[in-house]
């Protein structure tokens, strides 16, 4: 081999050298995908948004990640007035959450593991009044750990509750006045709905009698009343805010239900409680139940739609708004 032919050859080798070299840093693997470099404060946000909704109040909490990285150990506790109890919940779980109280206030506290980036997590409850002459106020404080480990704190604006106590007087209107009333603009509506847990089978009779002696205690007007159906018609006007309500009792498929109309939901609210107080003390007073816990919710725990009947104990029913299966009692 020559002198050229050797020099040739070592620069086709020196050159296959460093076209290798030259792939390999092509192909050299990028830093990893790092959580920590992503900033996540003001991108957590927690809303709230309460409002009055039938016999009582809804309350829907929504925690918003929009970052790009997860944050994890989410922690949720809700307060509220002891005179409210949640007596729904969604997403649907086996059970409502655990509530412990503390100073008048009860406390439930809900947990998710992670809320992935770019994602939301999301809980409705809704509350039913218990007693009336009370205020308090509902609150929701988040605590989770940020993408630097970090635990971070969000905390709500309080929603004030007030629920005064009620007169109302009668008011005599033709019974054709009823459905006219029902269809007006903005009008509220909202329902009691329980059915009584005792062995022994009650007369549907003495129900529908001891519902219109409760709500002519109350001032209301009767304005018709169906034997047959076990329906009642009763018209009132609120002393304080001179607005009218519309109550009309019945007793269904094993359930009593007592529902109002009114365009003052805080009327509402407080007149529906009222009467549902009355008739479960009178349960009581004449020995049908022993305790207030024997009369129980007719009404989905899930979507808040009244269930179709009463079932028997230990029954499963099916909602026919949101097909979640529960057991009453």
């Amino acid at each position: 081999m020559t002198d050229k032919e050797g020099k040739s050859d070592s620069d086709s080798a020196q050159k296959l050298v460093l076209f290798k070299n030259k792939n390999e840093i092509k192909v050299k693997e990028l830093p990893k995908y790092a959580f920590e470099r992503f900033d996540q404060e003001d991108k957590i946000k927690l809303i709230t948004q309460p409002k009055s909704s039938g016999a009582g109040y809804s309350y829907s909490i929504q925690l918003q990640n929009e970052s790009s990285a997860p944050i994890s150990e989410v922690k949720i506790k809700i307060s509220y007035p002891d005179f409210l109890s949640i007596t729904g919940f969604y997403p649907p779980t086996t059970k409502l959450p655990k509530t412990s109280k503390d100073k008048g206030t009860s406390i439930t506290r809900v947990e998710f593991d992670e809320i992935n980036e770019r994602s939301s997590k999301r809980i409705d409850l809704r509350f039913t009044p218990l007693l009336l002459g009370n205020e308090g106020e509902i609150r929701t404080m988040v605590t989770y750990v940020n993408n630097k480990d970090y635990v971070r704190v969000l905390d709500s604006k309080p929603v004030k509750i007030k629920l005064g106590k009620i007169n109302i007087n009668p008011k005599i209107v033709p019974s054709s006045y009823i459905r006219e009333f029902s269809q007006i603009s903005d009008i509220r509506k909202g329902i009691i709905s329980f059915g009584v847990g005792v062995e022994n089978s009650i007369d549907p009779d003495f129900f529908f009698n001891l519902l219109n002696q409760i709500l002519l205690k109350n001032h209301l007007q009767l304005i018709a009343k169906d034997l047959t159906k076990k329906i009642l018609w009763f018209f009132g006007t609120d002393l304080e805010s001179r607005e009218d309500i519309l109550i009309i009792g019945q007793i269904i498929s094993a359930k009593v239900e007592i529902i109002g109309t009114s365009l003052n939901h805080n009327v509402l609210i407080s007149f529906l409680t009222l009467l549902s107080n009355e008739f479960k003390e009178y349960l009581v007073i004449r020995e049908i139940v022993k305790t207030p816990n024997q009369i129980y919710n007719t009404k989905c725990k899930y979507c808040g739609t009244v269930l179709p009947s009463f079932p028997e104990k230990g029954e499963e029913i099916e909602c026919r708004k949101c097909s979640n299966k529960q057991v009453v009692w």
